[in-house]
């Protein structure tokens, strides 16, 4: 019962312009691109790969509590407003995220396939990721400055990947044989990624 009633205060709070905007951009990059003919399996698969990082960057800004200094005494636990960040930031991110698979799928051409569980344990590991990020340099940082340190690392993380040409992402495509054991991988790096999203939130964080 406590947790419903902060849904609104909190929800009030959040920071939800940059995770919009991320999200309005991805869905109509989506339906722009190539307008008029489908989108072809491969180009598909790698604009919801780029949509992952991009996302989790954007939903790190739903994280920032600044009032957490003035709030330190509430009833109300830190960390439990910090869990309700994290779902508003995630769920916002993946419903944008849906909607432009959606649109995707619908665009391929017949017989075109989309590996949609894969590229959305990927991407729901990227949001994670960029909300741990952002909680993380929230320990150090101030306001936006700690939203935007955890963007800055979580992509120079993703930049390093694109580099390196590794076996796991984004140059692993479907048709490989390593497909489903490297996304077992994701699966379980996702559940390491949200425990340490919940440990990191207990800390104390950084206010104006």
């Amino acid at each position: 019962m406590r947790v419903i009633r902060l849904i609104g205060p909190v929800a009030r709070a959040v920071d939800w312009i940059p995770v919009l905007v991320s999200g309005l951009l991805v869905v109509v990059l989506v339906s722009v691109l190539d307008a008029g003919s489908p989108l072809g399996s491969g180009t598909a698969l790698t604009l919801l790969r780029m949509a992952g990082p991009l996302l989790g960057a954007a939903a790190g800004f739903t994280v920032l509590d600044e009032m957490a200094a003035s709030t330190a005494a509430s009833p109300v636990p830190r960390v439990l407003r910090h869990r309700i960040r994290c779902a508003a930031g995630a769920l916002t991110a993946g419903a944008c995220w849906a909607a432009a698979c959606a649109i995707a799928v619908a665009r391929l051409p017949a017989g075109g396939v989309l590996p949609v569980p894969g590229i959305a344990v990927e991407a729901a590991a990227c949001v994670v990721a960029g909300l741990l990020a952002a909680t993380v340099a929230a320990r150090r940082y101030e306001g936006r400055a700690a939203a935007l340190a955890g963007m800055g690392g979580l992509l120079a993380v993703f930049a390093v990947t694109l580099v390196l040409r590794g076996p796991y992402w984004p140059w692993l495509y479907p048709r490989e044989p390593a497909w489903e054991t490297v996304h077992h991988g994701w699966t379980a790096a996702l559940a390491v990624l949200l425990v340490a999203l919940d440990v990191a939130g207990r800390g104390p964080w950084k206010t104006r």
